[in-house]
């Protein structure tokens, strides 16, 4: 080894090494990083306005099946219309006329040569014989009056599967202070189906201001509802319950009830009681109308009442059917006549139909404010008009009343339409919303001289109480 390799040897140690300054090693990671942050932050806002423009539309899209409900539609005839009312029951048939078969098969031949000789003869009506009918009288038994009961209880099962339990479970505490729950127990009515829920007719005071509802299908299966829609004055509430909740064995059994008719009911007819008539959840009466033709009135509207031979109390409870199962009346104790507080009073179906609807529906009842009565044709004469409702009070700071309606005018029309009837009028305003305007034509009896007036009436949603 040379001398000048054994130098460059000995000195290989020491090399230069060139170090960066502090400063310049965080500018460059800086920079990078603050760019990374603006645009990680400018990636969130525009992904956050993307999102907020287009989920409501995807949301529907995708969940378009399961947000999609049917509207729930209770047909009806209404006779003022002019429209043939289908019978609510059946017609009962005349006996059977049975002619008594004889042995004189020559004497029945001769009998038809003669009738068709006189049929083509151009004898006078008079002389021509009718065909002699022999009846033949049958006897009912023991066993006839057993399948009449049975055919009884077969519409009642039907209509039973239209009908679940309701528990009103109320928290309260006792003497001690130790908390307690209280269930109130009644029927509920399944009234539609709108693809997503199960709707369920039942009277508010059952249900109202508790602190859970539930259906019970059995003693170990109760499933929680939601209070929907009530109306405080005909004291019905319309429940919810998600078909989701409830077991495939349970909801096969299950049906939406037969909606009747009670334009047609008469004195006499037989109907059956069921839900809790006599108290009892569950439980089933027989009997028939014994009264027809009162009404009360609500306001903006009026309903039908009818009564039963059936025996009440105060947990009565339920729907009063016909014969085909159809349901034709509800039982109610809050708009229950004082004439005879035994007997059922139920409110007719037919008129509190479209108030069912519209609750089912979830859409605003429609608020005037006012009650009225029918006039007969001798009072329309007096006041020299041919159709209008007597308007017997105004509701304190209602639409009609901050319009100028007083009692005693007569509605007579509202915007192009005539008013009928109480019912007839209900049905015009309830194709409004809510915040609109209409024109109502009255005719004033209060002064001296009665005169014909418009008034602009700014319709509200009728407040739940």
């Amino acid at each position: 080894m040379s001398e000048g390799e054994k130098d460059n040897k000995d000195f290989e140690f020491i090399k230069e090494q060139v170090i960066e300054r502090k400063g310049r090693k965080i500018k460059k990671w800086l920079l990078p990083l603050i760019m990374t942050v603006i645009m990680s932050i400018l990636f969130g806002v525009i992904a956050a306005v993307t999102f907020v423009l287009t989920e409501p539309k995807l949301y529907k899209l995708l969940h378009k099946d399961e947000e999609a409900k049917t509207p729930i539609v209770f047909p009806t005839t209404d006779p003022n219309e002019n429209k043939e009312v289908p019978t609510t029951t059946p017609k009962l048939s005349p006996t059977p006329k049975v002619e008594e078969t004889t042995d004189h098969s020559e004497e029945q031949d001769d009998s038809k040569e003669q009738t068709s000789d006189n049929t083509d003869s151009d004898a006078p009506d008079d002389e021509k014989r009718d065909p002699i009918i022999v009846e033949q009288s049958i006897e009912a038994d023991l066993d006839d009056f057993v399948n009449m009961y049975e055919k009884l209880r077969l519409v009642a099962y039907e209509t039973n599967k239209s009908l679940v339990s309701v528990n009103s479970i109320i928290n309260e505490t006792d003497w001690f202070g130790n908390p307690v729950e209280r269930t109130i127990s009644t029927t509920g009515v399944i009234i539609g189906n709108n693809s997503k829920e199960l709707l369920i007719l039942v009277s508010l005071d059952r249900v109202k201001d508790t602190n859970r509802i539930t259906i019970k299908f059995t003693d170990t299966v109760s499933i929680d509802a939601t209070l929907l829609e009530y109306d405080t004055e005909i004291n019905m509430a319309v429940l919810a319950i998600s078909l989701t909740n409830i077991p495939i064995s349970f909801l096969e059994n299950l049906k939406v009830v037969k909606m009747g008719e009670s334009y047609s009911i008469s004195v006499g007819n037989p109907i059956i009681a069921l839900g809790s008539p006599n108290g009892h959840p569950g439980s089933m009466e027989l009997g028939i109308i014994t009264s027809k033709g009162s009404s009360v009135t609500i306001t903006d509207n009026k309903l039908d009442l009818f009564n039963t031979n059936i025996e009440d109390n105060k947990n009565s409870d339920g729907i009063v059917v016909n014969m085909n199962g159809e349901v034709i009346g509800f039982i109610t104790h809050t708009l229950k006549e004082d004439i005879n507080e035994n007997l059922n009073t139920v409110i007719g179906v037919s008129k509190v139909k479209p108030i069912i609807e519209r609750l089912a529906n979830q859409q605003p009842l429609i608020y005037f404010g006012v009650e009225t009565e029918d006039m007969t044709e001798s009072a329309k004469r007096e006041h020299d008009i041919s159709n209008g409702i007597y308007v017997n009070e105004v509701r304190s700071n209602s639409p009609a009343f901050e319009a100028g309606v007083i009692n005693g005018d007569i509605i007579i029309q509202v915007n192009d339409a005539s008013v009928l009837n109480t019912n007839n009028f209900n049905n015009i305003i309830s194709e409004y919303e809510p915040g609109e305007q209409i024109m109502v034509k009255i005719k004033r009896t209060s002064g001296n001289v009665e005169k014909e007036m418009d008034l602009p009436v700014v319709l509200r949603e009728k407040v739940k109480k």
